[in-house]
């Protein structure tokens, strides 16, 4: 994990460090102009729209998907409370 958060932060930040003095303060935590969040240029399938609009979409679907899943997810934690048997023995397995 410290790795792939090394990774990130090096495409995704600017650099403090500067030849003169050193160290500027004022960068310290500035994203580099280019740079989205999440977006780390690996897109091994191509899935990624090329236009503004289509990446917004995308973005926009897959938040939506998430909130989904959160709310899946809370269902089977109520559901488990309720009745006081895990998951898989609701549905028979």
């Amino acid at each position: 994990i410290g790795i792939a958060e090394a990774y990130r932060i090096q495409i995704g930040w600017v650099d403090p460090r500067t030849e003169s003095d050193g160290f500027d303060s004022a960068s310290q935590f500035r994203l580099r102009d280019d740079y989205a969040p999440g977006d780390l240029g690996w897109d091994p399938l191509g899935l990624k729209p090329s236009d503004a609009a289509g990446l917004e979409a995308m973005q926009l679907k897959e938040l939506n998907n998430g909130r989904l899943a959160m709310i899946a997810a809370a269902a089977f934690l109520a559901q488990e409370t309720v009745n006081g048997k895990q998951i898989l023995d609701n549905l028979g397995y």
